[in-house]
């Protein structure tokens, strides 16, 4: 019974990722804590008590984005013997999970089911552990197998909810998109707002619904990080500053403290004595 799948935890420090190859395997990987990004989906974000559901041959880079918060994951593997082994007359569960909604799905936490699902996987994680051996074989297939069909049937409900979201989900999306390309530019909600013709309060509101941090931290947390390779690169502080997009060099200078614990030439002379 122990191959009928491999369960294991992963924590992922802030800035850390990791790349998820399931090989001949399904990956069913649970958000515990923190949060993530699918970087080869979009640059979708994950939050606790999502799930993300890889099939095999799939390769995904999970990254933890967000500054100072790590991310914690579960992952259940799943190897398609198993699937046979469990399918019977009424359900072929191999069949199933080969035509599942998506090829690399993000189940949001809002979808229902979701809760029980972690619950059933946190159970199948312990139930090894726990004192009580009457019967722990029969109960771990039992509990696997309603796991299993339950996935499945909240991977269609999914959908469905998937559908109602989209375009939300596509306009927060856009923004990540936007950013990237125009971050040393205006990046205040009014440019947004003209931009997206969205109101820039809906758009802030969406995107620290969606990602877990304001969008003013994203910003500058992204241009923060641009400012390091620039300064890595000789330039002086004040264009540095006025390359990433700073209002003001105070800020600037306020900021990258803030963020990084020394100034800009602090962090430059450090970074150079190490790399000598």
């Amino acid at each position: 019974m122990q191959n009928l799948f491999k369960i294991r935890k992963y924590s992922l420090d802030a800035g850390a990722s990791r790349i998820f190859r399931p090989g001949r395997r399904y990956h069913i990987i649970f958000v515990l804590r923190g949060a993530c990004q699918l970087s080869e989906n979009g640059q979708q974000f994950c939050r606790p008590s999502d799930i993300i559901f890889l099939k095999p041959g799939q390769s995904h880079r999970l990254l933890a984005p967000l500054p100072k918060t790590s991310c914690l994951l579960l992952c259940i593997s799943i190897p398609e013997e198993s699937l046979t082994l469990l399918s019977d007359s009424t359900c072929d569960l191999a069949a199933s999970f080969r035509f599942a909604p998506h090829e690399a799905a993000i189940i949001h936490g809002e979808t229902k089911s979701v809760l029980l699902l972690r619950n059933m996987a946190m159970k199948l994680d312990t139930l090894r552990k726990e004192a009580i051996e009457l019967g722990t074989e029969l109960y771990e297939k039992s509990l696997f197998t309603t796991f299993l069909v339950l996935f499945l049937r909240t991977c269609i409900q999914s959908d469905q909810v998937h559908q109602s979201h989209q375009r939300k989900m596509l306009m927060i999306d856009d923004v990540f998109e936007y950013i990237s390309q125009h971050l040393t530019e205006d990046l205040s909600l009014k440019k947004l707002e003209e931009e997206f013709f969205i109101s820039g309060e809906h758009i802030s509101r969406e995107f620290k619904k969606s990602t877990g941090v304001t969008l003013h931290s994203y910003i500058t947390h992204a241009r923060i990080d641009l400012s390091k390779k620039y300064l890595l690169q000789g330039l002086s502080v004040r264009d540095v500053c006025q390359l990433c997009g700073f209002s003001s060099y105070n800020h600037f200078f306020k900021m990258f403290k803030k963020e990084c614990g020394v100034t800009p030439m602090e962090y430059y002379r450090k970074t150079q004595l190490a790399m000598h």
